[in-house]
């Protein structure tokens, strides 16, 4: 796998809600996967992504949002 396209690193620990990663934030958990949101450079606007269970968002998950 190339390391520099993967967007998120296993952990051991569980995830809990309110964890917080590379400026992204737990808020929701699900059995496959968790919901991680992020303030965006826009004022005003989040990113919401899903990110596997027991893994945590790293710095190639970053995201510009583009308006129009």
């Amino acid at each position: 796998m190339d390391k520099r396209a993967c967007r998120y690193d296993f952990t051991k620990s569980k995830v809990h809600i309110g964890d917080k990663a590379c400026g992204w934030e737990c808020i929701e958990l699900h059995t496959s996967h968790n919901l991680w949101i992020r303030k965006s450079k826009t004022d005003g606007y989040f990113i919401r992504e899903c990110f596997p269970v027991n893994s945590v968002p790293n710095k190639n998950a970053n995201y510009e949002v583009i308006l129009k």
